[in-house]
């Protein structure tokens, strides 16, 4: 959908079902501030997800999240291991 709110919402339901690239998707909404606020926190939880099933974008994401201290504590260590499985 052209609608970013509609869109965050249908990433959000299958988000919700564990679907790692709607995971994604919905990180970078928050991240972004798109069809929303934005909401660094909530972006890096749903990376997170995404990255514990192997997906290679929101480990990268997650990594550089982590390595700016962005929506939660800086993590050096945790940046370079994702960064090596990204």
């Amino acid at each position: 959908p052209e609608d970013c709110a509609e869109a965050r919402r249908l990433f959000g339901l299958a988000a919700a079902q564990g679907h790692a690239d709607a995971q994604c998707d919905l990180g970078a909404m928050h991240d972004d501030g798109e069809g929303g606020p934005e909401d660094l926190v909530e972006a890096r939880r749903l990376y997170g997800l995404a990255a514990a099933q192997g997906h290679a974008w929101a480990q990268y994401r997650l990594g550089v999240m982590q390595w700016h201290a962005e929506g939660g504590p800086e993590d050096c260590a945790e940046t370079r291991r994702l960064f090596g499985l990204a």
